[in-house]
């Protein structure tokens, strides 16, 4: 590389002895070059005879070289070339072969940007080859006229191939034969938007199908076995316009490295070198050859006593360093070590750990190497080296379709001490010291802008502030506007000091760029200026309703307040639609990042929906808290460069807007408490779409989820459903959730302390019998706590015209503690006066009584008999052996000899037991016992029967709500 750069200065120097015509730029009508003149001489020396049009890039139809030699006339065959692509026209014709007037594209060769084209007989082969500008390039095409098939070379390679169909005719010779521009008519008709602007050498023609090693060889620059039958050496021409003949060097021309160096004659600090060197595409230079250290050198001395400031030898910075490891030299970023090191000025390195920044000097030192302490104190010029040419983008709102400016640029040659930029069709931008401005300049047409720089920034990379000199895409001279120049490519975003970042990293809450502008205007919709705010979107399809898809995301429950028939809510609604009206930029998929702005959102639709069973007025609103995002559904296309920075454009009829908002109300709900506790309420929230009728648009139910703890204090969350309701005049949907109630609290605090109490009321049944006051007081006592807990669950009851399951099993409890009430009553009574013998009541009893005596003397002989008497008393029967008779011993004659010898009046023995169970219940007078033992028998029965359908019902309805959930 470094070779050629120094071979080109020496080609550049003698420039004037290697002309082989005016080299001025200024028109050569008519002169007539014969290249055998030249072609031996040049070649003896290593040097080729090269054609030059339109080296100044502007465009022009009346540049353009007219071959003199007879064309041949050919029919397989193939034809070579050498280029440098200077610029780019929107046709760019390198040459063309015309026989008449109705034949003039029989042979064409275009090097567009869009690809490389070639025509036969008016059929292209058409490709998306790309030609590189300022790159030396060999091209080869060739036919085969036997299968119509071509083929096209690029640097030996085959890039493309295809066939023709039959032409039947071969390519006609003695043709006129132009390069440089297209013939609309043999001859003439030429366009300058049709010429070429570039370099072209080795144009040769061969009548033969040539091999890929042919090829191949001569794209090495090795010369061809195969003898052309229109060789460049022996051709002449006829040169009119912008055209001139230089010779070039082998070497220049074959030279494939892309690698290149440029100065940038401002002093900068060494973090602001290497900054700016990213800005520009490359990196801070390290050269890696003798001859490029002398090219970085040779390019810049002339600046070096500016770019030292005067205060020493060291004037440019150089990108490695020391840091790491004493004199093991690094590149900057890559921590790479470097492969090459030049000449040190002294014995080497020599300032130890304290000087650890390469920079390069002049003076005395020549183009040497020294080390240097990384001080912000110390400002030098910057190199930059680039692997591949940077291409700068050039954007902004004097960027329209029919802008006279270029879009793309690429670094061009020194201009007033300053790179220039080359746009790649007919835009320059140079410094023009005399009025210390950046000019931007047509060469197609006359219109330009300049900007001025401002302290800090010596470079227009970046996002500054143009003025225009001319008109330009609607906008009058001398408006300002922001256009931005970057190297930024596809996928990526310009920060407002020209850093590229990826456009992914655009608004996302992070800053990114240095300068913080990536998160600065960061509006996502696109609002058209004819918007009307008041108009919903069109439908998706013709005569079709607008789709609002709605999703309920249910958070909490508050309260549910069965008293008062409410219940409360916390729930965030989300309305989604699709506006074909607005596109969006910039979209993530992560949708949070996607919020338009509170101005945005005040300046587009958004549909209205009535919550129409809430208590109060409620309507969805965009106050504080409310969200309008955009959802990245569809595919985005990259914005036009009209647009200042960078953006992914996303189309409204493909990605959908979604309204969010959190809600906390209070709804109605008709409780159904038949079966409380055990019960489960369907409680429902309607929506309506209240923006248009049903015909103009529709809610379309998406979601019905709820987030939130599913164990409330009384309740616990079921199933949630979302419906549409049918033959609406306004689309409506209702969401209904599921409360199914926790039973557990009732059956601890309810129904086990009835059932406690229904016992204690039932054990009086198995008290002292003749302890009437006892037995009532505690069934009297257990009766009146049941009815406290009876009113005290009914008053924290909704009144209800109908029984609920709570209240059959407490009006059940108090039934029977009752009746437990009532037969202790009439156990104890029934024996009164009331009750004689002959009354039909006495003989009721006294049945039920026969159905439970207890008789029999089941013992053997030696074995003692218990009776009960009607008096309760205990009668013991002995029998010895071998009598007859038993003389019964009461339990009064015991108590009677007790009493004597323990001088106490005598009194009853309480019976309980086995010898109770035993006993005669005949004798005793003051208990009823027979309807006592009936009473202990049947309130059990009862009891168990009523429980199996109570609670088989109970569980029967919960299984059925569980299976529900």
């Amino acid at each position: 590389m470094g070779v050629f750069f120094l071979l080109l200065a020496a080609v550049v120097a003698s420039r004037s002895d290697l002309i082989l015509a005016d080299t001025s730029g200024e028109a050569n009508l008519g002169v007539v070059v014969n290249m055998a003149d030249e072609a031996g001489t040049a070649e003896s020396e290593g040097r080729r005879v090269v054609l030059v049009l339109q080296e100044s890039g502007r465009p022009s139809a009346d540049s353009y070289a007219r071959l003199l030699t007879p064309f041949p006339t050919l029919r397989t065959f193939t034809v070579c070339y050498r280029i440098r692509l200077l610029r780019f026209r929107e046709e760019s014709t390198m040459m063309s072969y015309a026989v008449s007037d109705d034949k003039d594209n029989e042979l064409r060769m275009d090097h567009r940007m869009t690809g490389y084209q070639v025509t036969l007989h008016s059929t292209w082969a058409q490709t998306s080859l790309e030609t590189p500008l300022l790159v030396w390039t060999h091209f080869c095409f060739q036919y085969q006229e036997r299968s119509g098939e071509w083929e096209i070379y690029m640097n030996g390679e085959r890039q493309a191939h295809g066939s023709f169909p039959p032409f039947g005719e071969p390519l006609i010779g003695n043709g006129t034969y132009i390069i440089g521009q297209e013939q609309d008519s043999m001859g003439g008709g030429f366009q300058r938007d049709q010429s070429y602007s570039g370099e072209i050498t080795q144009l040769s023609f061969w009548d033969s199908y040539l091999s890929r090693d042919a090829i191949g060889g001569m794209a090495a620059c090795l010369e061809s076995t195969e003898r052309p039958v229109l060789g460049w050496s022996s051709q002449k021409w006829e040169m009119h316009g912008e055209v001139h003949f230089e010779l070039r060097n082998v070497e220049d021309l074959c030279f494939t490295s892309s690698r290149s160096f440029k100065v940038f004659p401002r002093r900068y600090t060494l973090n602001h070198a290497i900054h700016f060197c990213q800005v520009v595409g490359g990196i801070l230079t390290v050269p890696r050859t003798a001859e490029e250290n002398a090219l970085v050198y040779e390019s810049s001395r002339d600046k070096a006593e500016y770019c030292s400031g005067k205060v020493g030898a060291s004037y440019l910075w150089l990108g490695a360093n020391d840091l790491g490891q004493e004199r093991t030299w690094k590149y900057w970023g890559s921590g790479a070590p470097i492969t090459w090191e030049n000449t040190w000025r002294g014995t080497g390195p020599n300032g130890g750990t304290a000087e650890n920044c390469l920079v390069m000097l002049h003076g005395a030192y020549p183009g040497y190497w020294s080390d240097i302490a990384c001080l912000d104190s110390y400002a030098f010029c910057v190199p930059c080296e680039f692997e591949a040419p940077p291409v700068f983008h050039l954007k902004g709102p004097a960027m329209c379709e029919e802008s006279p400016f270029n879009i793309q640029y690429l670094m061009g040659e020194v201009k007033d001490g300053h790179p220039s930029l080359r746009g790649f069709f007919h835009t320059d931008i140079y410094w023009n010291s005399t009025r210390g401005v950046w000019v931007m300049e047509s060469l197609k047409v006359k219109a330009s802008a300049v900007w001025e720089p401002r302290r800090g920034v010596h470079y227009p990379f970046g996002t500054n502030p143009w003025q225009m000199m001319s008109e330009v895409c609607g906008l009058q001279a001398g408006s300002i506007i922001n256009l931005t120049l970057s190297e930024c490519g596809k996928g990526m975003f310009t920060c407002e000091d020209g850093t590229c970042i990826s456009l992914q990293q655009r608004c996302d809450l992070r800053v990114d760029c240095l300068d913080q502008s990536d998160e600065h205007y960061c509006s996502l919709v696109d609002v058209p200026s004819n918007y009307q705010i008041n108009i919903p979107p069109s439908p998706a399809t013709m005569n079709g309703s607008l789709d609002i898809d709605f999703t309920v995301n249910v958070i909490s429950f508050p309260s549910v307040a069965t008293q008062d028939l409410t219940f409360v809510t916390t729930f965030q609604l989300l309305l989604g639609w699709r506006d074909p009206r607005l596109n969006y930029f910039n979209l993530k998929t992560d949708p949070t990042l996607n919020m338009l702005s509170e101005e945005s959102m005040k300046k587009i639709w958004t549909p209205l929906v009535f919550f129409r069973n809430a208590h109060g007025n409620v309507f969805t609103n965009l106050n504080q808290g409310s969200r309008v995002e955009c959802l990245q559904e569809g595919s985005s296309v990259e914005g036009g460069p009209e647009f200042t920075k960078e953006v992914n454009i996303f189309s409204g009829s493909e990605n959908s807007l979604v309204m969010s908002q959190v809600y906390s109300v209070t709804y109605s709900c008709d409780f159904d408490l038949l079966m409380f506790p055990f019960d489960a309420q369907v409680c429902s929230m309607f929506f309506m779409l209240t923006s248009a009728s049903a015909n103009y648009m529709k809610l379309v139910p998406v979601l019905a989820n709820y987030t939130g703890r599913t164990s409330l204090i009384e309740y616990s969350i079921g199933h949630l459903s979302v419906r549409s309701l049918p033959n609406e005049e306004f689309s409506s949907l209702v969401v209904e959730v599921r409360f199914v109630r926790r039973y557990g609290f009732y059956l601890l605090t309810l129904y086990i302390p009835t059932t406690l109490l229904m016992l204690i009321a039932y054990a009086t049944l198995f008290f002292n019998p003749d302890d009437f006051n006892s037995r009532i007081v505690v069934a009297l006592t257990s009766l009146l706590v049941l009815s406290s807990l009876f009113t005290q669950t009914s008053n924290s009851l909704p009144k209800t015209s109908y029984f609920k399951l709570v209240d059959v099993w407490l009006f059940f409890s108090i039934v029977m503690i009752f009746n437990v009430v009532m037969l202790q009553t009439l156990v104890d009574f029934s024996q009164q006066p009331i009750f004689a013998k002959k009354g039909w009541l006495s003989r009721a009893f006294k049945k039920i009584g026969q159905c439970f005596q207890v008789t029999g003397n089941t013992a053997d002989e030696s074995t003692p008999v218990k009776s009960l008497g009607a008096s309760g008393n205990l009668t013991i029967h002995i029998k010895p052996v071998g009598e007859a008779e038993i003389k019964p011993i009461t339990d009064q004659e015991v108590w009677s000899e007790n009493a004597k010898n323990w001088h106490e009046e005598p009194r009853r023995l309480p019976i309980y037991g086995r010898a109770f169970r035993q006993a005669n219940w005949s004798e005793n007078k003051d208990v009823n016992m027979s309807l006592m033992v009936f009473s202990r028998i049947i309130l059990p029965i009862i009891f168990f029967i009523f429980n199996a359908g109570y609670w088989g019902a109970a569980i029967i309805y919960v299984n059925a709500i569980d299976k529900d959930k």
